[in-house]
């Protein structure tokens, strides 16, 4: 069992840019959150993640540059 520590932790139900020079500058990993999460997670250096593939209130570390999520609530951890 990993031991995680976010300085901040945000609930997000809207699609956003992630990563520096915005509102979440520092994001390392993401939680799947309430009300069935869609939609996906564009990654650093390539590559993206469909939200419904993650499993609900376990952490996935990565570091994610946009957040297209349509429906329910994604967790940012910075």
């Amino acid at each position: 069992m990993a031991d995680y520590r976010a300085s901040k932790v945000s609930i997000v139900s809207s699609s956003v840019s992630l990563g520096k020079g915005t509102a979440y500058p520092n994001v390392w990993g993401i939680m799947r959150g309430e009300g069935n999460p869609s939609g996906s997670i564009a990654m650093a250096g390539g590559g993206s993640l469909s939200l419904g593939s993650l499993a609900a209130y376990q952490v996935f570390p990565c570091y994610p540059i946009a957040l297209q999520n349509i429906t329910g609530s994604v967790i940012v951890l910075e």
